[in-house]
């Protein structure tokens, strides 16, 4: 019976990169100008940028958000060693929830305001959610063989990586449940969640130059 071949990650990281380079790309496509119209009356321009702040701001918690996702699953990426079927299908399931992102933002702009603005948060926060389930997947079916991480990870690397991917994961459970209650609070704490993801990854050593540095 033939072995499969080792696969490196090499594919797999390139295909995600450029698949999150085309998401946070498509994020300004909201981002349009105002009617020629409003140039050609007094502080109609300013006016009509300041109508474009639910957008704007929809814009700017996405970029931080996926960017920051990207850097989580970048670090991700340098600690596995090789990739398999499994790998491969939950790596996708995780783009999917990424793919949905320019979406979902341009629903948490449109209905901000709005007596929707509940729904659209819930859809928000639930793409985010989905992304960091399957993070959280993705990580797990690489720690239960240490032969597909790279051998600087030990035993103690992977209790704390997956510690924090616990706390992360039931976190942005928490910013779902929260929008549809308080959407502006639970819009509020994906940026919370995404600076707790980068800064999560220096405290627990899921930097991939950290890994099996001792405390």
């Amino acid at each position: 019976m033939s072995v499969e071949p080792r696969r490196g990650t090499h594919r797999a990281e390139n295909f995600s990169d450029a698949f999150f380079a085309i998401v946070i790309t498509l994020l300004v496509l909201d981002l349009r100008l105002p009617d020629a119209e409003s140039f050609e009356t007094v502080n109609g321009l300013w006016r009509d940028l300041r109508s474009l702040w639910p957008v704007a701001a929809a814009h700017v918690i996405s970029f931080v958000n996926i960017y920051i996702l990207w850097v989580s699953h970048h670090e991700l990426m340098r600690l596995a060693a090789k990739t398999d079927t499994a790998f491969l299908y939950l790596n996708g399931a995780l783009l999917f929830g990424i793919g949905l992102m320019p979406f979902s933002t341009g629903i948490l702009a449109a209905n901000w305001l709005s007596g929707d603005a509940k729904v659209a948060a819930g859809f928000y926060t639930g793409a985010l959610l989905w992304v960091a389930l399957f993070l959280n997947l993705l990580w797990r079916h690489l720690a239960r063989d240490p032969a597909r991480l790279d051998p600087d990870v030990t035993a103690r690397d992977r209790a704390r990586i997956s510690r924090t991917y616990a706390v992360t994961l039931a976190l942005y459970a928490a910013a779902f449940a929260l929008a549809w209650v308080a959407p502006a609070w639970a819009v509020g704490m994906t940026i919370g969640l995404a600076v707790f993801f980068a800064v999560a990854d220096r405290l627990s050593g899921f930097a991939s130059e950290d890994v099996a540095v001792e405390d």
